[in-house]
């Protein structure tokens, strides 16, 4: 478990053995609320901002920290701020602590238990993306079941957090509005029991099975009527079974293929040999099998195959001796997936949630004019801007010493929609980058980025796009003084530019002007390895994200790590000394702790959420300033 999440479980611990060591758990009793109320009833009409803003601070940290005396602590809402703000109190509190447990549930104990019970997690998730709303609400309903309970097993699963807010949130309200109601006649009560009676504890037993059930019904009408959905929303991004096998499976089925997927799939069936030289470099193959097995298992129907679990890296085609392409094969299965709705893309909103804010208005930012004579724009996507906004400057004004009149475009180029298989939607937004660039009388693309790179290459034309290493390896060698102290290093060669042999001898060109020596490495060039980031693997998989990033840095050894891609070197330096290459180039103004020499010794400080945002907002306001200028 990464330190990290060591430290956490300890401030955790530490915050719940204080609480029991200073004897708190003696305050919220019965007796010492009864025998409190008075009292604080008077703090509150004198004070009745500290007094919500403490006591909602109070309830909210026992939720999180699972501390006992929620109970006692709604009456008390009740008998101090009576039903209506006492309500409104402890429903906020409450849920957001629930939300908040559930939480770090999800961050400290989700992967341990996915790698020691994968099937398990798959079968609950399934379930969760289904059902989860329904039966999350009826647990929520029952007073019965200990809240505590529901939030750490939540934790576990791929619900999103804003489903289980608003639904722990309604869920919640009927118990919440009989205790805190219960609290304002807390003079009269002789115990907790008083609240619920047999009868008031069947009708929320029954109010909480009545959506569950209403589901249930409905299901089973539509059955009945011939009128049932193609199947269930599995939320792996596997390809859904038509009968109740179990996937993956002897016996299970996968919807007739397309006529795409049969072709592809019948020329892998055909060129693969089996012989597993893929196998051996893939984690996700090592589960799945070979591509020539998986391709046969598909065209005759008989198994289920989870492409969202590959990473897309092509790694698989670059060792193969028949030339076989399985990603492509992957990407077109995913592709198949979503447009047939069988993919429960919740667990990606994080990552779409980037992709979207990168192409809003907020964030995004077009020359208002026409592009210069030259028709080149410089391009460098989403992450170097908000991670290293000044290092993206001094890129910027490296190239205009080249190329004066470069202007400058942040737009995100939606290749997390193209890798999850939302080939429509991509194809619609990214069209709509490529034709505003056109219209502003752009020919060429300088990108920084190699996912930006690789989708104007395949997408963009007739748009050229070249990388800013390649330009700069041409021109800025010359300039450059060798470091004056620094180790040797390793390249990473992030995996979209595998098949770019003169980006990798750019690079190096500009490496080598730098004074730094390279060290070789197993696995770089047209070989290299996935970071850990390809293919959103790591919010579906990160058993195997992570095995490809302990992979690198099981290669690298001591030495740093050297890439070109802010999103590989945010991956890879989790686990070893990395940086990017612009930090190793430039020196970013007035900021000697970020000197290329700090970054050569892994010590350069890199943005992180939700700073990065400020950065491109900022980067955003500085263009326009110096387009104001003219």
């Amino acid at each position: 478990m990464p330190w990290k999440k060591i430290a956490l479980g300890v401030v955790l611990l530490a915050l719940a053995g204080g609480f029991f060591a200073l004897g708190l758990q003696e305050h919220l009793t019965f007796e010492a609320a009864k025998a409190s109320q008075a009292r604080l009833q008077d703090f509150y009409h004198e004070h009745p901002g500290p007094a919500l803003l403490g006591f909602a601070a109070g309830y909210l940290a026992m939720v999180v920290l699972n501390l006992p005396g929620a109970t006692i602590m709604g009456l008390l809402a009740g008998a101090i701020f009576g039903g209506l703000v006492g309500t409104v109190v402890v429903s906020f509190a409450s849920s957001l602590g629930a939300t908040l447990a559930c939480l770090m549930s999800r961050y400290l104990l989700r992967g341990w238990v996915q790698r020691m019970f994968p099937q398990v997690i798959a079968t609950m998730d399934q379930g969760m993306a289904r059902e989860g709303a329904f039966y999350l609400f009826s647990l929520r309903l029952i007073p019965v079941v200990p809240f505590f309970v529901i939030n750490l097993a939540m934790g576990l699963t791929a619900m999103r957090l804003r489903t289980f807010y608003w639904v722990s949130q309604l869920g919640m309200l009927p118990g919440t509005i009989v205790y805190v109601n219960a609290g304002s006649e807390l003079g009269r009560l002789t115990s907790p029991a008083d609240i619920f009676s047999p009868r008031l504890l069947l009708a929320l037993a029954l109010l909480g099975l009545l959506p569950l059930a209403g589901k249930k019904g409905l299901a089973w009408y539509r059955r009945r009527t011939g009128n049932a959905p193609s199947g269930p929303a599995v939320p792996s991004g596997q390809v859904a079974p038509s009968g109740p096998a179990v996937p993956g499976g002897q016996g299970s089925s996968a919807p007739v293929p397309s006529e795409e997927v049969s072709r592809q799939a019948g020329a892998i069936a055909a060129a693969c040999t089996d012989c597993g030289a893929c196998v051996r470099q893939c984690p996700f193959l090592q589960d799945a099998g070979t591509p020539g097995a998986i391709a046969r298992s598909v065209l005759e129907g008989r198994a289920i195959v989870d492409p969202h679990a590959c990473s897309l890296c092509g790694l698989c085609e670059a060792v193969c001796p028949e030339g076989v392409t399985p990603a492509e094969f992957f990407l077109t299965l995913r592709r198949e997936a979503v447009a047939g709705g069988r993919v429960d893309l919740s667990r990606y909103a994080r990552l779409l949630g980037y992709e979207r804010r990168g192409h809003s208005h907020r964030f995004a930012w077009y020359p208002p004019r026409q592009a210069g004579g030259t028709g080149t724009v410089f391009f460098p996507g989403c992450t170097l801007p908000g991670t290293r906004p000044d290092i993206t400057w001094r890129f910027f004004e490296r190239l205009r010493q080249d190329i004066p009149d470069l202007t400058m475009v942040l737009d995100c180029c939606h290749k997390p929609s193209h890798d999850l298989g939302r080939q429509a939607y991509f194809l619609e937004r990214f069209g709509l980058i490529r034709d505003r660039l056109l219209a502003l009388g752009v020919t060429q693309v300088l990108t920084a980025c190699p996912n930006c790179h690789k989708v104007f290459a395949r997408y963009g034309a007739p748009l050229t796009v070249t990388t800013v290493y390649e330009h700069l390896a041409g021109t800025m060698p010359a300039e450059l003084s060798p470091s004056a102290s620094g180790p040797a290093v390793v390249v990473h060669d992030p995996c979209p530019l595998r098949r770019e042999e003169g980006i990798h001898r750019a690079v190096r060109t500009l490496l080598a002007a730098r004074g730094v020596a390279v060290k070789s490495m197993k696995h770089s060039g047209r070989r290299t390895l996935c970071c850990g980031e390809g293919g959103g693997v790591g919010l579906h998989r990160p058993d195997l994200a992570k095995a490809w990033t302990s992979r690198r840095a099981s290669l690298a050894g001591s030495t740093p790590i050297v890439t070109y891609c802010a999103g590989c070197a945010g991956f890879l330096a989790r686990v070893a000394p990395t940086m990017h290459l612009g930090e190793v180039l430039f020196a970013p103004e007035q900021s000697p702790t970020q000197s290329p020499e700090r970054a050569l010794a892994g010590r350069s400080k890199v943005a992180k959420a939700p700073m990065t945002y400020v950065h491109r907002l900022r980067l955003k306001r500085r263009l326009a300033r110096m387009e104001a200028k003219g």
